[in-house]
């Protein structure tokens, strides 16, 4: 009789437990949590930014002056430059390739007298009021933030040039030329991602305006000019771009 009422008790005891294994075997340890990995940086989207640095340039004038001889001079135009610029990228693999364009105010201004001959003086000044570019860019991911490029495409800019030419016991003539001109631009750069869509970069660029000719007659002077300008510029700056999506 003791025997069984001892059983009953053991059963109720191994019942009344049951819940309790459970639930410790519920709290067993988790697994140790681990972070997913950093995303990897993309180049693909458009963007924005600005821009300043510096231009070294250079304005030729040649002229032919019937009965006086021929003109021919280069100067430098010089000075600082400030911008913004926007574009597009798109990332295959380690290469980018996109496009941008960028508009430029430019300080940059020359200008000098020329004696040809003891009584003709030729007085020249030169500026390119603002210029911009529209270029395609192809560049290599020589880390996943870290682009190396190539950049060319169209250039146009505001130029304007006069000279006045003084013969003395004669007269003196002036003209001055003042229009938007084209050309073409090629350089080359480098870009840092910063994070958070932020970019820095430096930038090389040399520019090509073309070249304009025009004749013209000087009633004061009582001659024939026929005037050739070509306009050239190197430019190096720095900017900082922002591109949509972080």
């Amino acid at each position: 009789m003791r025997l069984v009422k001892f059983g009953m008790l053991a059963a109720t005891a191994l019942v009344a437990l049951a819940p309790y294994g459970a639930l410790a075997a519920d709290m067993a340890p988790a697994p140790a949590y681990k972070a997913p990995p950093p995303p990897v940086y993309t180049w693909t989207g458009p963007y924005f930014g600005a821009n300043v640095g510096y231009s070294w340039g250079t304005a030729k004038y040649d002229a032919s002056i019937i009965a006086v001889g021929a003109v021919s001079r280069s100067e430098n135009i010089n000075g600082a430059i400030g911008g913004f610029q926007s574009g597009y990228n798109y990332q295959i693999g380690m290469w980018v390739w996109g496009f941008e364009t960028d508009i430029q105010a430019s300080g940059q201004k020359g200008g000098s007298t020329i004696t040809p001959l003891p009584a003709v003086a030729v007085t020249t000044d030169h500026k390119l009021q603002w210029f911009g570019t529209a270029r395609s860019r192809l560049g290599f991911l020589v880390t996943p933030s870290i682009l190396l490029y190539g950049t060319a495409g169209v250039a146009y800019g505001q130029v304007k040039d006069s000279a006045t030419i003084t013969i003395t016991g004669v007269g003196s003539a002036s003209d001055t030329f003042k229009d938007v001109k084209a050309g073409w631009t090629a350089g080359a750069g480098i870009e840092g991602a910063l994070g958070g869509g932020w970019s820095a970069k430096v930038e090389y660029l040399y520019i090509d305006l073309g070249k304009t000719e025009r004749t013209f007659a000087t009633p004061a002077l009582g001659t024939l000019i026929t005037e050739s300008r070509r306009t050239t510029d190197n430019i190096a700056r720095v900017g900082v771009n922002y591109k949509w999506g972080g």
